[in-house]
C-alpha cells in the first residue's frame, strides 16, 4: 500500500544557521534591566532564531539583517493539538509563514532594521524613509495562532499611504495530511491592508498566523493576547527569583523560568510539558519531563507546571512495570508511545523524578497515590543489577549517539538517587521497612558504582562512563550531582580539562565535536554541590554569559551541531536547578523537610533564592557568608528565622 506522507517543513531559515557560540558578547542589556538587545551595524550580517510557546501554539523565529540592514525574518509556526499522518512524535501540523511586507506609495526602498529586542517578546525596530516600525512578535495564549503586532508611527511632515501585502498563501491541507484525514486551514490574518496615516500620526497592525480545523473559528482580541503573554512573564518574574552578586547570572535565571514554563499544551490528555525544537510537541519524555523539568516545578511555584507535572507523571502509569522497562516516551497528545532506543534507563528516571517532586510538592494522598509506580520502577531499576552490582540498560539519554555501553554511569548514578528519595517518601508515609530495603540498597550501590566505574582515563583518576568507553565523558559529573564525591577532584579536573573544556561549556567526550548543555548543566549543579565553587563560577559565568549575550540568546541549547542549537526547553529547568540543588545544596527529605548545604562562591557574600515554594508554602530563603560558615535567614508568612552553621536541616 502507497502511504502518503506530508512534507517535512524546515524549522530554521537556511541564512539562520547557528555555528559554536561566541564567548565575547555580541548582545547587550537593554535600560530596563530585562531586555536583551542587538543593534545592528554597518556592514555586518546578523542571523539568530528564538522558539516562543503556549499552550496551543510554538514559534520558532529566525530573524536578522543582511549587511545592508534589510530585514531577513521566517516564521515556523506548530499547532501541537493539530495532528497530522503519520500521528507520531513529529506530527504535528506545522507551517512557514513568510509574513507581511509593508511598502510606502511611491517608495521603493527596504525595511532597514535598527534594533533587536527580546524580553519574552520579540520587538524588531526598523524604518521605511520616515516611517518608523515597530514589530512585536509572540504567541497567543488562549488561540491556535502567533501573534505580530506591527506599530507604524509616520515622523514625516506630509500624510503617508502605507500598504500591508501578505507574502504567502492561505491554504486548506489535503486530507491525506490529517490524522483521520481532517483537514486544516493556514492562513495569515491582517487587520488592515492600506493605511493613511498623517503627520506624526501612529497606528496599530494586527496579524495573526493561524492554523485551525476546517470548520474553526477565529475569536481573537489582540490586546487581551499581549496582556496575557505579560501577565505569564510578570508571574514568573515573582516566582522563585534568583539573586546573586551577578547580574548576567540573575537574568539567565530569568529566562530560564520562562523557556522552562511556556513549553507546556493544552492538549486532549491533558497538559503536556514538550521540549519543542520544532519536532518535539504534545509529548513526553522520561528524562525532559519525569528527570530534568518536572523536580523543579515542585518548588518554583508555577501552579500550571504543578498540575502539568501532575499529568505526566500519571500518563505514565499505564506504562510502569516491574518486569520490563517504561517507555522512553509518550507522543501525539497520548495516542502513541516511542521506545525505539529500548531501555535507556527510563524505570531509573522515572523514579528519580517523581521521588523528588513528591517530596517537594508535600502533599501525603498524592504520594499515596503514585508511591507503588515508584516501587515497581525501582523493582525493575534493581532487577537490571548485572553481575558487577550495577544497573544495566541498552542505553542512555542520548539513545546511542554516543556509546554507552551495557551499563552506563547516569543510569546508576540516577538508580541510587531514586532509592534515596523514595526512602524518604516511605519514611513519610510509614513504610519503614521497605525505606530501610531502599536504603540499603542505596548504599550497596554506592559501593558498586565506586568500584566498577572508577577507572584511570586518559590520565585522571575519575570514572569511566562505561567498560566499552576509553574516552573521558562529560556525563562523568553524575557521581557528584547525586551526592557521590569520592573521586570528585580528579572528576573536576577531568571535565574542566581541555580534552573536555570549551570556553563556555563542555564537550560530549573527549577530542569530539559535539556538545549537549544538559551535560554542561549536571556538570555545573555537580560541581556546586561537591564545593568546587571557584571552578563552577568560573564556568557558569562563561555560560551565562554566551547564552545570554552571546551568538544565540537567550536560552540554553540542546546540541551543536545536530539541531541548530534548537533551544529545548527542558534545560532551561536544568539551568535553574544549578541554584537550587547546587549552590544552595536543596535535599527533599520528607514533606516540609528539606537539607540545605549551601557552597557560596568566595566571592559572592550572599544569596537569595525568593518565593519558592515548598509544600504548598512560599518561603524566601537567603544565605549570607559568615567566618564560621553561613547565616540562613528563611522567611515563611511573614515570620523569619535564622540559622548559623553549614549544614542545616529545616521543618517548615
Amino acid at each position: 500500500m502507497l502511504q502518503i506522507k506530508r512534507p517535512r517543513i524546515p524549522r530554521f531559515a537556511k541564512w539562520a544557521k547557528m555555528s559554536i557560540p561566541f564567548t565575547s558578547p555580541k548582545h547587550y542589556i537593554g535600560n530596563d534591566g530585562k531586555s536583551i538587545v542587538y543593534s545592528v551595524k554597518e556592514n555586518t550580517e546578523y542571523v539568530n532564531h528564538i522558539e516562543m510557546a503556549s499552550f496551543y501554539t510554538a514559534g520558532i523565529i529566525s530573524y536578522g539583517a543582511d549587511k545592508n540592514g534589510k530585514l531577513k525574518m521566517l516564521r515556523h509556526i506548530v499547532y501541537p493539538t493539530l495532528r497530522c499522518y503519520p500521528n507520531n512524535t513529529s506530527g504535528s501540523l506545522d507551517h512557514n509563514f513568510k509574513g507581511v511586507n509593508i511598502s510606502i506609495a511611491n517608495n521603493k526602498g527596504y525595511e532597514k532594521v535598527s534594533d533587536f529586542v527580546f524580553d519574552g517578546i520579540l520587538t524588531i525596530c526598523s524604518k521605511i524613509d520616515k516611517l518608523k516600525i515597530k514589530r512585536k512578535l509572540f504567541p497567543a495564549t488562549s488561540e491556535k495562532c502567533f501573534i505580530e503586532r506591527i506599530i507604524l508611527h509616520n515622523t514625516a511632515n506630509d500624510n503617508v499611504s502605507v500598504k500591508i501585502t501578505d507574502n504567502g498563501k492561505n491554504i486548506i491541507t489535503p486530507a491525506r495530511y490529517g490524522n483521520n484525514r481532517e483537514r486544516y486551514q493556514l492562513f495569515t490574518y491582517i487587520s488592515n491592508n492600506t493605511i493613511e496615516l498623517g503627520a506624526n500620526e501612529e497606528c496599530i497592525i494586527n496579524i495573526a498566523y493561524c492554523g485551525l480545523r476546517l470548520n474553526e473559528s477565529l475569536d481573537l482580541n489582540f490586546d487581551k493576547e499581549e496582556s496575557l503573554r505579560l501577565d505569564f512573564i510578570n508571574k514568573l518574574d515573582n516566582s522563585m527569583v534568583i539573586k546573586t552578586p551577578d547580574e548576567n547570572i540573575n537574568l539567565m535565571a530569568r529566562y530560564a523560568k520562562i523557556r522552562s514554563c511556556e513549553s507546556i499544551y493544552d492538549t486532549k490528555a491533558g497538559l503536556m510539558h514538550s521540549p519543542g525544537g520544532g519536532n518535539y510537541y504534545a509529548a513526553l519524555w522520561t528524562n525532559d519531563q519525569c528527570e530534568y523539568v518536572n523536580p523543579l516545578f515542585g518548588y518554583l511555584g508555577y501552579e500550571t507546571g504543578e498540575k502539568q507535572s501532575i499529568n505526566c507523571y500519571e500518563m505514565y502509569r499505564k506504562y510502569v512495570y516491574n518486569d520490563r522497562a517504561i517507555i522512553t516516551s509518550i507522543v501525539a497528545e497520548g495516542d502513541d508511545i516511542w521506545h525505539g532506543a529500548k531501555d535507556r534507563g527510563d524505570s531509573a528516571m522515572y523514579a528519580y523524578g517523581l521521588s523528588r517532586f513528591l517530596l517537594t510538592y508535600g502533599d501525603k494522598k498524592l504520594a499515596e497515590q503514585f508511591i507503588e509506580l515508584i516501587d515497581k520502577s525501582l523493582e525493575y531499576t534493581i532487577s537490571q543489577t548485572n553481575e558487577d552490582g550495577v544497573i544495566a540498560s541498552d542505553s542512555d539519554e542520548l539513545e546511542n549517539r554516543l556509546e554507552s555501553g551495557k551499563a552506563n554511569l547516569c543510569t546508576s548514578a540516577l538508580a541510587y538517587d531514586a532509592l534515596i528519595s523514595s526512602a524518604y517518601l516511605h519514611e513519610e508515609l510509614n513504610n519503614n521497612e521497605k525505606a530501610e530495603y531502599y536504603k540499603n540498597t542505596a548504599a550497596q550501590l554506592k559501593e558498586n558504582i565506586l568500584s566498577y566505574f572508577s577507572k584511570n582515563v586518559e590520565g585522571y583518576a575519575t570514572f569511566m562512563y562505561c567498560k566499552e568507553e576509553n574516552k573521558l565523558r562529560s556525563w562523568i559529573s553524575m557521581p557528584m550531582v547525586v551526592g557521590i564525591f569520592e573521586r570528585s577532584k580528579a572528576t573536576k579536573d577531568a571535565l574542566l580539562s581541555p580534552k573536555l573544556r570549551m570556553a563556555e561549556g563542555l564537550l560530549s567526550a573527549s577530542g569530539d565535536k559535539t556538545f549537549w548543555d544538559r551535560s554542561t548543566l549536571y556538570t555545573l549543579r555537580g560541581l556546586f554541590y561537591a564545593g568546587y565553587t571557584t571552578e563552577a563560577l568560573e564556568l557558569l559565568e562563561k555560560f551565562s554569559t554566551a547564552r545570554l549575550l552571546g551568538e544565540h540568546i537567550p536560552y540554553a541549547v540542546e546540541a551543536f551541531p545536530e539541531g541548530n542549537q534548537a533551544q529545548l526547553s527542558a534545560e532551561s529547568g536544568l539551568y535553574l536547578r544549578i541554584f537550587t540543588e547546587g549552590i544552595l545544596g536543596i535535599r527533599p527529605t520528607g514533606f516540609g523537610k528539606f537539607t540545605i548545604t549551601p557552597n557560596l562562591p568566595k566571592t559572592w557574600g550572599t544569596m537569595e533564592c525568593n518565593s519558592i515554594k515548598f509544600a504548598g508554602k512560599t518561603i524566601d530563603i537567603k544565605v549570607k557568608r559568615q567566618k564560621s560558615g553561613y547565616l540562613l535567614t528563611i522567611t515563611n508568612n511573614g515570620v523569619t528565622l535564622d540559622f548559623e552553621g553549614k549544614n542545616f536541616e529545616i521543618q517548615l
